[in-house]
């Protein structure tokens, strides 16, 4: 982003945020502890991701911010839930390959 300090700009949290309660409440609830941990997950992918990604898309930070927070939520949901039940991560990954 171009903001030269350390810390993120409004708009960029705000993106985060929504993306985040969206992300979390049109999803089947995992435990505190692992929604916590996709939470972290996902702000930490777009505090380091964002920039990359508004560059390579072409749209806005808080857009790219949004994207890169919901690929990261997801992307972390679904790791931990193959970790409870592989059977799950199998039959899911053989469906994509259809």
């Amino acid at each position: 982003m171009t903001d030269p300090s350390s810390f993120r700009s409004p708009e960029f949290w705000v993106a985060v945020a929504i993306a985040l309660i969206v992300k979390i409440k049109t999803t089947a609830q995992l435990g505190p502890v692992k929604v916590i941990t996709t939470i972290v997950v996902a702000v930490g992918a777009a505090w380091v991701g964002t920039d990359y990604t508004a560059d390579v898309l072409g749209v806005p930070e808080p857009v790219a911010a949004a994207i890169v927070t919901l690929t990261a939520e997801g992307a972390m949901r679904l790791l931990l839930i193959a970790v409870d039940n592989p059977k799950n991560a199998i039959d899911l990954w053989k469906h994509w390959r259809r």
